[in-house]
């Protein structure tokens, strides 16, 4: 195997990760997420079972940490040539995800009354709009190889 398809083959095997590790994560998170969106919409955070709720902040917590080293393994990721572009963007919108999920975990506070919902709110916005930039990036990557 000459250079370049060394240089690819790692490349994939990083993106491979990251993708595959930001998937797993977010099957552990949706749920938390799902029930918490329900009880805001519901307008029954009140309700919410504060035990529940400290899980699901811990949660996020921890979730977000992991999205963070994600995002540094692409960061530290040099792509073939052809990918240089692409990856860039494919990074800034992997940020643009992390900072909306530190917004999220931020919005939440101590307990569920001390939630802030219109941050919550753009959180969930500013994190679905990055997703939705992630994968035009990877859809690029994979045209392009």
């Amino acid at each position: 195997m000459n250079k370049n398809q060394q240089k690819m083959v790692h490349y994939s095997n990083v993106m491979n990760a990251v993708m595959s590790g930001t998937e797993e994560e977010q099957n552990r998170l949706s749920p938390k997420f799902t029930a918490l969106r329900k009880a805001i919409d519901d307008k029954q955070l009140t309700e919410f079972d504060a035990g529940e709720y400290t899980s699901t902040h811990e949660l996020f917590t921890a979730g977000t940490a992991h999205y963070a080293e994600l995002l540094a393994q692409l960061e530290a990721t040099m792509p073939p040539a052809r990918f240089i572009g692409t990856h860039k963007r494919l990074i800034s919108a992997y940020r643009d995800f992390v900072a909306g999920c530190e917004a999220m975990t931020a919005s939440l506070g101590d307990t569920p009354a001390d939630l802030d919902q219109p941050a919550f709110d753009a959180a969930e916005k500013a994190q679905d709009d990055a997703t939705e930039h992630i994968l035009t990036q990877l859809s690029k990557i994979t045209r392009l190889a």
